[in-house]
């Protein structure tokens, strides 16, 4: 890789570390507040909701300098995060303050991953794509089993306030690490000159950009199979702190995850040549049948934990694929709109599945919350055999798809 996607990888990491530890944190942080699965499940919902808002961002990533976002993004998410910090240490911290502090900070933190993605696909080769993508995911997700394996850990010996004012110290120097070191060449629309004042070429490239993004038939309707999955494995992540007797043992259900979406990523590159039609209900079903034996088998020692892993190396590598399908489909100077408006596509029912996990937690039984959640695993596979188009979809990753 060449530097400057070296220097990317690395800010990303930086990004992911901090997220990883302040989300991790404040569950917890909510759980041992309230004892409520309900409030937990509107944590993790507000905290997925700026994803929602991403589309917004699209024509600003494509028109203006992709450092300076990532820059201003991760200033703005420090400097919430200190304010929490500030307010958690005078014991002020009230909870719908922190809920608004933690949207504000993550809307900030939106921007990055769009941003990072587009440059991703104007920094490496295409037919390199699927491999880098692999790398960054396989890097910062190394990252993910270190943290979760200790954030229980720090939280109970260092303390909630410690881990959001060293997050917030961090995330401003990955914004001047972007800003002083991260060097990119403009993109098409960089190089154009407005035609229009800011307000009104926003909304040309919006509707320009939503637009292409509407000509993606069979993109699109990969996307709402997967966003089927989205709600319901949210519900389920919702209940993790639930059931999770101590922080360590929240640490170890966050690592399993972390560990099988590391063996996914790894394996991700290795199947890129298969086609998709096979692929895809491969690797759902096998997610959701390793879902399933994780909970049935819920009270052994260990055994729950290795399936759990399982089940997310099969959503690792749909992961990849479907940002890499992104990468390969939209065209150059409408990647930023198009990232932006596919995510917030695919996040946009998932704030609803964690409040809906943690009601029905509330209700019901947090487990079986949990055994509903793989649920959309075997749908998606059945949904691609019997999909019209998807069902004969023989192309390899890196080819794009040809719209008729």
């Amino acid at each position: 890789m060449n530097t400057s996607l070296m220097i990317l990888l690395f800010g990303r990491i930086l990004t992911n570390f901090s997220d990883s530890f302040y989300l991790v944190a404040t569950v917890w942080y909510v759980k041992n507040a309230t004892n409520s699965p309900l409030l937990v499940g509107i944590t993790s919902a507000i905290a997925i909701l700026p994803i929602t808002i991403q589309f917004l961002y699209g024509p600003i990533i494509d028109r203006f300098s992709k450092r300076k976002i990532l820059f201003f993004a991760s200033i703005g998410q420090g400097f919430f995060i200190s304010i929490l910090s500030i307010l958690y240490y005078s014991e002020i911290l009230w909870l719908p303050v922190l809920f608004l502090l933690m949207f504000l900070s993550l809307s900030f933190s939106e921007a990055t991953y769009p941003t990072e993605n587009a440059l991703i696909e104007r920094l490496a080769m295409r037919d390199k794509l699927a491999k880098v993508n692999s790398i960054f995911s396989f890097s910062y997700q190394t990252l993910d089993i270190i943290c979760d394996a200790i954030s229980g850990i720090l939280i109970a010996f260092v303390g909630l306030g410690v881990i959001y004012i060293s997050n917030s110290v961090l995330l401003i120097l990955t914004g001047l690490l972007f800003f002083f070191y991260l060097k990119v060449p403009k993109s098409p629309k960089e190089q154009e000159t407005p035609t229009h004042h800011f307000f009104k070429q926003y909304k040309k490239d919006f509707v320009d950009g939503y637009h292409v993004v509407k000509e993606q038939k069979t993109l699109l309707s990969i996307l709402f199979g997967v966003i089927g999955i989205n709600v319901l494995a949210t519900m389920g992540l919702a209940m993790l702190p639930v059931i999770s007797s101590s922080s360590v043992k929240y640490g170890f259900w966050l690592t399993s995850m972390s560990i099988g979406s590391i063996v996914g990523t790894i394996l991700s590159s290795r199947l890129e040549k298969l086609p998709l039609n096979k692929i895809f209900p491969f690797v759902s079903l096998f997610s959701g049948v390793s879902w399933l034996i994780s909970m049935i088998l819920i009270d052994h020692y260990l055994i729950p934990f290795i399936f759990f892993g399982l089940a997310w190396f099969g959503i690792a590598i749909m992961g990849i694929y479907i940002q890499t399908l992104i990468q390969v489909n939209l065209p150059e100077e409408y990647l930023g709109t198009g990232f932006s408006f596919l995510s917030s596509l695919l996040g946009s029912l998932s704030p609803i599945g964690y409040f809906l996990g943690g009601l029905l937690g509330q209700l019901t039984s947090s487990h079986l919350v949990l055994y509903l959640a793989c649920i959309g695993y075997f749908g998606f596979a059945v949904y691609f055999c019997i999909h019209p188009k998807l069902k004969r979809l023989g192309n390899q990753l890196s080819n794009p798809f040809e719209e008729m």
